[in-house]
């Protein structure tokens, strides 16, 4: 009996092993596709897209090659990063994101919450501004437009994860309505934010950042319909009135974008 217990244990990590190992294998690709895919829509720089790299001949005299350690420079790398703090910065959000997307994955695949699927555009825009934030530390950009991309992805995270808890609540009644309440300013301002600073060199990307808020908008109006008890009163809108009015007042007087 112990032996066929500790057999089950066995197997049991084995299989935990292998799903981690695919799911990130997983989770791996569809970062990769979406980088490709996020680069395509925005567009190439002329100077990038005509730039070859020589492999053999290759230096970078910006990288100081501190994490070499006692062995050289060397020649070319496939990435290079530089003994500074901000690394740790850039490698917290990479990794954090990347588990986000794999628990994701594993709730999708594994435990057969379809419905989770509407989180996919979500999932898209979290990406983008994480990736956007990766950029603008990496190229030492904090005062132009960093700021305004935390704001973005910060909001777009918390309305990811209240947009998920709802759901995946199964009795839509038993749903805090300050969830609903919070998700629907969140997504509103998001497209007049992102409507005041639209750049029609670039609409779709500007159309698939929004899709999802565009999502949650629909979602919570058929919920609303459907769940008279979820409305709020003339108080409560005043209320959420004011508590969005708060956040586009911060935005602007902390995070604006800046040329």
């Amino acid at each position: 009996m112990i032996l066929s217990t500790n057999e089950n244990q066995f197997y049991s990590q084995i299989q935990s092993i292998i799903i981690h190992l695919l799911s990130t294998i997983f989770v791996t690709l569809i970062i990769s596709i979406g980088l490709v895919t996020s680069t395509q829509i925005s567009g190439y720089h002329l100077q990038n897209v005509y730039f070859s790299v020589d492999k053999n001949s290759c230096t970078c005299d910006c990288w100081d090659g501190f994490f070499r350690g006692k062995y050289g420079r060397g020649g070319y790398k496939i990435f290079y990063f530089n003994y500074e703090k901000q690394i740790i910065i850039l490698l917290c959000i990479l990794i954090f994101y990347s588990e986000l997307l794999r628990q994701y994955l594993l709730k999708i695949l594994f435990r057969k919450q379809f419905i989770l699927l509407l989180l996919i555009p979500s999932v898209y825009s979290n990406f983008y501004g994480a990736w956007t934030i990766i950029n603008y530390i990496n190229d030492s950009d904090y005062y132009r437009m960093l700021k305004s991309q935390i704001y973005f992805s910060f909001t777009e995270l918390i309305a990811t994860y209240i947009f998920y808890q709802c759901l995946i609540i199964k009795n839509k009644i038993q749903i805090p309505t300050w969830f609903i309440y919070l998700l629907f300013i969140i997504s509103f301002l998001h497209i007049i934010l992102a409507v005041g600073e639209l750049n029609f060199d670039e609409i779709e990307r500007n159309i698939v950042l929004i899709l999802s808020d565009l999502i949650n908008l629909i979602w919570i109006i058929i919920t609303l319909i459907k769940y008279s008890r979820l409305r709020p009163n003339i108080r409560t809108i005043y209320i959420w009135l004011f508590i969005a009015l708060c956040l586009w007042l911060f935005y602007h007087i902390f995070c604006q974008f800046r040329e």
